[in-house]
């Protein structure tokens, strides 16, 4: 009898941690929603806008700073890969010169960057504390 429970327990285990990875994502993309709703973006705008944003800082930090960033970021990389699917970084990675660039290719207005990108770093600042946050603020300047 308690083999048979204990092979039931553990036979579960993994059914529930997948389900818990799946709950993670859809937390972060519902948060990605609720902001381009209230930017008057497209979830898939604020998905890539995130995506440019992070390449940005890919390529402007250590990868040791930018580890830290990008582990908060569920599906990071698919919002990077989504940004240059929708002509974001034109052919070259963006700087953070570019990112103003790669925002209008997406159709974000200036007026929704400059909420939108304060609001990203806020999150990362949360998520990953304050420090982290700066970083990416810094990287985006």
């Amino acid at each position: 009898m308690n083999r048979r429970f204990l092979l039931t327990v553990f036979a579960t285990i993994p059914l529930l941690l997948s389900g818990c990875a799946t709950s993670t994502h859809g937390v972060d993309d519902s948060k990605i929603g609720k902001l381009a709703s209230e930017l008057g973006m497209t979830t898939e705008q604020a998905q890539a806008g995130v995506g440019a944003m992070l390449k940005v800082s890919e390529v402007r930090l250590d990868p040791a700073q930018y580890d830290k960033i990008a582990s908060v970021i569920p599906r990071g990389d698919e919002y990077v890969e989504l940004a240059r699917r929708l002509g974001a970084f034109q052919g070259a990675v963006p700087t953070s010169e570019g990112l103003g660039s790669a925002f209008a290719a997406l159709g974000v207005t200036p007026e929704q960057a400059a909420r939108f990108v304060p609001a990203v770093t806020d999150y990362v600042s949360t998520a990953a504390g304050r420090d982290v946050g700066m970083s990416m603020a810094n990287a985006l300047k």
